[in-house]
């Protein structure tokens, strides 16, 4: 069971992990880090992730073809041919294809979300409508073979989702207890609609000048 996830620079480091590590439970499952160029790829965190093949060596059909979002980075790479063709391309065979926060925008505007639900972060939920798919304030959304979630620790939520589709949910619930996925959230604020005004106020600020809604509607008319 190959596990293949594609990663550019400055791509949210969580967006990856949580995702990931619960597939990387699943018996007898191999993961593929793919990026444009081979060695260490940087993050947000200042973390780098080595990289396990070039759009020219990977591997082909994979199970689960994943792909994390970011700030700005994730906006950026819309705009790289090279990455859309092959996100495109390996979509066209993959049997899940898999995309947390602002990852799902890489989706859209390499034609992969074209009539399906789907969902990312807060602040750029709405601009999916330019690329075809239809938005859903979720968490986690599942439609067909699609599975697209909410920002950055969604993805732990999204990895045990696809863990359970494909091991089946008996492990699903395994998986989940050994990670020992038991959210306590300290504050209470991690969503819109459960933060209070200024809380709300000032994460909106900080998003709306990373994340650009209004470009990225721009890239997806092209």
């Amino acid at each position: 069971m190959l596990i293949q996830s594609l990663i550019y620079p400055g791509f949210t480091t969580l967006d990856l992990i949580g995702a990931l590590q619960p597939l990387a439970q699943i018996s007898g499952a191999k993961t593929e880090i793919v990026a444009g160029e081979a060695g260490a790829n940087p993050t947000d965190t200042g973390a780098s992730i080595m990289v396990d093949a070039t759009f020219e060596t990977a591997s082909n059909a994979p199970d689960v073809i994943l792909v994390p979002g970011g700030g700005t980075p994730s906006i950026d790479i819309l705009e790289d041919q090279a990455t859309m063709d092959f996100l495109a391309k390996q979509g066209e065979s993959a049997s899940w294809i898999v995309s947390v926060c602002t990852g799902a925008l890489l989706l859209g505007k390499a034609g992969l979300l074209k009539g399906y639900k789907a969902a990312s972060h807060w602040a750029v939920i709405d601009t999916l409508e330019a690329f075809g798919a239809t938005p859903v304030h979720e968490r986690v959304v599942v439609d067909r073979n699609r599975c697209t979630g909410g920002g950055v620790t969604a993805g732990v939520d999204i990895g045990l989702t696809i863990a359970g589709q494909l091991a089946g949910e008996e492990m699903g619930r395994v998986i989940e207890l050994i990670l020992e996925y038991n959210p306590a959230p300290p504050f209470g604020t991690g969503h819109p609609t459960l933060a209070d005004a200024k809380t709300l106020e000032m994460a909106k600020a900080g998003a709306e000048a990373v994340m650009q809604p209004d470009r990225i509607r721009q890239i997806a008319i092209g």
